[in-house]
């Protein structure tokens, strides 16, 4: 299916719902559809109409649908020529066997989608010959004949189709500014994050890169990372959502959208300072504390594995000994009373 960028998410929304309504499909599955689109469409960047915070497991979680239905719709969108998959995900697991030895290496990449639309296609005239994917064809459709007819159509050569069509690798990712599991620790290295911050998260783009640098200055230097810092502008350290207690029921706060730029600066040094202890300290980041959790279940499970193995060792020790042997023919002895006896019937 031929696609092109959207437009607009506005203009993308409307175009995938119609779709959607023309569907002969069951009235569950064409809303649950529905909503999973909203979902991607929703959650794009505004300037670029691509999103890379979607897993098949946070959109389960959004929308209460499972997991494998979540990626038969989103399959069924791409090959319809609603979404394009721009670059793939990566498990944490397969990060690892990779290679990966950062704390990034304990998160998962989501997909990158892009908003498409499909285009219908053009109408092939078979007397033409049809360009491939790296420009026109070398060699002429007639290939016995030293000159073409006088009415042939003239072909431009593979050099000129190259440059007039430069081929794009739609999985070349853009090489962010600085990467989102490494600690920055020079000043030029922190600007650099700001700047990555402010792409990652849009609402700070209000904000210098300078002054994003300034406001995580003390976090950068106890080992934060882009990704700690963005789950700190979201969630605080027991897990839930910036919010307040009514009526003894918390509600979350809505987020940066429509405070001005002079406020936007106190609203992000509020959100970390959630992240601060009572003397003013910065506590472990998010990765720290999971990885931190991760070698305790490590150091835990290793605890538990050396204890059954003595005690494992333990009973054949024990089963070694004449002792042993003797409690062990008795226990076999009164299982075998207890077990039923079986007639034999007689031959007639």
């Amino acid at each position: 299916m031929q696609a092109t960028l959207a437009t607009s998410q506005t203009t993308w929304l409307k175009a995938v719902d119609g779709w959607i309504n023309d569907l002969d499909m069951r009235a569950d599955g064409r809303e649950n559809r529905r909503l999973i689109a909203r979902i991607v469409g929703f959650n794009a960047d505004w300037s670029t109409l691509t999103t890379n915070t979607l897993t098949w497991a946070t959109i389960a979680k959004r929308t209460g649908i499972k997991e494998r239905s979540v990626a038969r719709h989103l399959k069924v969108l791409h090959e319809a020529g609603w979404i394009g998959r721009v670059a793939a995900g990566r498990s944490a697991a397969a990060k690892r066997a990779g290679g990966w030895k950062t704390d990034d290496a304990f998160l998962n990449d989501a997909p990158v989608y892009a908003l498409t639309c499909p285009v219908d296609e053009v109408p092939v005239d078979i007397n033409v010959t049809p360009p491939t994917l790296r420009g026109y064809k070398e060699f002429p459709a007639r290939a016995r004949e030293k000159e073409a007819p006088s009415r042939a159509a003239s072909r431009p050569s593979s050099l000129k189709a190259a440059h007039r069509h430069p081929t794009i690798d739609p999985a070349n990712r853009q090489s962010p500014a600085w990467p989102s599991h490494v600690t920055p620790s020079s000043k030029d290295e922190r600007i650099l994050a700001g700047s990555e911050w402010a792409r990652r998260v849009p609402a700070l783009g209000k904000l210098s890169a300078k002054h994003l640098a300034f406001l995580a200055k003390d976090f950068f230097a106890t080992g934060w990372t882009l990704s700690d810092l963005k789950t700190a502008l979201d969630s605080m350290p027991d897990g839930r959502a910036h919010g307040q207690l009514i009526e003894n029921r918390w509600v979350p706060y809505t987020g940066a959208d429509g405070i001005p730029a002079s406020r936007l600066g106190h609203w992000v040094n509020w959100r970390l300072n959630r992240w601060r202890d009572a003397h003013g300290g910065v506590v472990a980041s998010p990765t720290q504390e999971r990885i931190r959790r991760a070698e305790a279940r490590k150091r835990t499970h290793e605890i538990q594995r050396r204890a059954e193995e003595a005690r494992r060792a333990e009973i054949h020790r024990r089963m070694a000994t004449h002792e042993g042997q003797d409690a062990k023919a008795k226990a076999m002895a009164q299982m075998t009373s207890r077990l039923p006896r079986k007639r034999l019937a007689r031959k007639r």
